[in-house]
């Protein structure tokens, strides 16, 4: 079965487990599981395409089926945050208005291509975007780009380019950890959808440590690429593979998480479903909210047999669980 974790290359998991420099292979995934995964600079792995159809096996020793190719992405628009940060985005249907914020790993075109933005613009007009330093959408490298207010003031750049006042949020993973912020602290969102993600600090325990290795390990390579000093002839082999495909950007993404303040369930001001997979290590992080979040804004759904990738994947199974939440603030506004 194909999961998401095969977004993140094997690189990555080398440096979050702090053993960059090794040549044996890693055995454990990161401890945030995507977060730690490089922009997509190129097409989104395998892991973010439709699944096959249930059921459908093919024959002994039979080559696996075509196929279809891709239909082409549409040009992106356009938008310009704050900073004069360049953010890619795209508006597909009708109806109220829904910004949608990818994983790590992902670009704005996985939301496509799983079926969420051809199943969520039957109600809402979808705003999908690729994230600072992701896909289409510049990749700043100076010190403080990708710090938290930078992050809230693309989202608030893209729905004003949209000509979206006000809307509602669907953030998974990474995306969703961002998006708990605009729960608590916008005026312009109505509600919220968080799939994947934690409540609390944004960053902790051996997560916290890995990511201040990786600052240590690669600061020096981007000081130098910010000065025009880089050689990446230099670099071994993996760090050269590490940081052809993006490292830079992950490693500012990253460090930028340290700074950011914890979100409790009641510093939430508008509806919101949190939904969190039963099988995923996210669940230890819900056991400590089970208790407390009677009299918040927040409703906790844990999803049956889903791990972390299945909270993406899973479409079906993904959207019954959200649609009433959906179909109940539709309705309140």
């Amino acid at each position: 079965m194909r999961t998401l974790k095969l977004v993140i290359p094997v690189f990555v998991l080398f440096v979050i487990a702090g053993c960059a420099k090794s040549q044996a292979k890693p055995q454990t995934a990161p401890p945030s599981k995507e977060a730690a995964a490089p922009p997509a600079t190129q097409k989104p792995a395998a892991a973010t395409q439709k699944p096959a159809t249930p059921g459908a096996v093919p024959a002994a020793g039979a080559p696996a089926p075509a196929q279809p190719a891709a239909p082409a992405a549409p040009k992106a628009l356009m938008a310009t945050s704050a900073d004069g940060t360049k953010i890619a985005y795209e508006v597909t249907g009708s109806g109220p208005a829904l910004v949608m914020i990818h994983g790590g790993g992902q670009t704005r075109r996985s939301w496509n291509q799983l079926g969420y933005v051809d199943r969520l613009s039957k109600r809402f007009r979808v705003i999908t975007f690729d994230t600072r330093g992701i896909g289409e959408s510049d990749k700043p490298l100076t010190p403080g780009a990708y710090a938290l207010d930078h992050l809230l003031a693309d989202v608030a750049a893209v729905a004003d380019a949209a000509k979206a006042p006000r809307f509602h949020v669907w953030g998974f993973g990474q995306g969703a950890t961002v998006g708990r912020y605009l729960a608590a602290q916008s005026d312009r969102v109505i509600s919220t959808v968080l799939v994947g993600t934690t409540m609390g600090p944004a960053v902790s325990g051996v997560f916290k440590d890995a990511i201040a290795g990786m600052k240590a390990k690669w600061q020096p390579a981007i000081d130098a690429q910010a000065a025009g000093k880089i050689d990446a002839a230099k670099l071994s082999p993996n760090d050269r593979a590490a940081w052809d495909s993006g490292m830079a950007v992950t490693v500012l993404t990253l460090t930028a998480m340290l700074d950011y303040p914890p979100v409790e369930p009641d510093g939430i001001k508008v509806p919101t479903l949190w939904a969190v997979g039963a099988d995923d290590s996210a669940m230890e992080n819900v056991k400590q909210y089970e208790g407390k979040l009677a009299n918040t804004r927040v409703t906790l759904k844990v999803m049956s047999s889903l791990n972390y990738s299945d909270s993406f994947i899973k479409l079906d199974t993904v959207m019954t669980e959200v649609e009433p939440f959906l179909t109940k603030v539709l309705g309140a506004t």
